[in-house]
């Protein structure tokens, strides 16, 4: 009798054991599905938002601006860009303006709506008439804004009243919007000028000053060399060339789309 219950006993704890071991395995099965489906989740969280796809893309964007984009993606709605000058965009005729526009599209997907705003008019007028109230209109978070300097410049509007015209067109955009991010960039170079570079400088000088984010694109261009800047130029200098806008263009893509 005594054997039969050590036999017994024996049977039991082998049985004990097989189903604690199969109960462990089954246990350690799950939570490693668990666990895989919590990974999928998280990554098919960030796939939707597409935050990280782009993180990179905008480093050198204002701080401001990246963080504004960002929260777009995450609620779903396009980030507006408003792109605003003169007849130097070349708006018409595939300039640096839809050049830019274009890439960005491509790189940005429907993350990023841009819209162009070209005027043949000066700093005075545009702040003062219905052209910003079109701006406005848009409602947009990100400007770039080409501030009529060379139109100011060839029609007796100084550099105190282009500056004054920024403030104005700023203070406007922050009354719709406080979070809205402006970025200055001059128009073009031209040859032969001795007044016209000394006004981009001071703009250069005032952006700096005020805090707002300046794109020197000045640098791209041959501006010691007059032969050279010529050809970037149509006749008459109030616009680039076809080669001109390629540059400006070039420059402005490698500022808006950091690789």
């Amino acid at each position: 009798m005594k054997t039969f219950s050590l036999i017994l006993l024996g049977i039991i704890c082998a049985g004990v054991l097989v189903y604690g071991n199969m109960y462990w395995q089954e246990r350690t099965s799950v939570s490693g599905s668990e666990q895989t489906a919590i990974v999928t989740e998280s990554k098919a969280e960030e796939e939707e938002t597409g935050v990280e796809d782009y993180d990179s893309l905008i480093g050198n964007w204002p701080e401001e601006a990246q963080t504004m984009y960002k929260e777009s993606i995450e609620s779903g709605t396009p980030y507006r860009l408003a792109i605003v000058g003169s007849l130097a965009l070349g708006a018409d005729d595939n300039g640096w303006s839809e050049q830019l526009r274009t890439e960005l599209i491509d790189t940005y997907g429907d993350t990023l709506e841009v819209e162009i705003f070209q005027y043949d008019i000066t700093s005075l007028t545009f702040v003062n008439g219905e052209q910003v109230e079109d701006v406005l209109g848009y409602e947009p978070q990100l400007v770039l804004f080409e501030p009529f300097s060379l139109n100011d410049n060839s029609n007796g509007v100084g550099g105190e009243n282009n500056q004054e015209s920024i403030e104005i067109f700023e203070r406007k955009l922050k009354e719709q919007n406080e979070e809205v991010v402006m970025i200055l960039q001059p128009t073009h170079p031209i040859a032969g000028a001795t007044y016209y570079p000394m006004q981009i400088e001071a703009l250069k000088e005032f952006a700096e000053e005020k805090g707002i984010p300046y794109v020197d694109h000045w640098s791209a261009w041959p501006v010691e060399d007059e032969e050279a800047l010529g050809e970037l130029l149509v006749d008459g200098q109030e616009m680039p060339s076809e080669d001109g806008h390629e540059l400006w263009a070039e420059y402005l893509v490698q500022y808006f789309v950091s690789e």
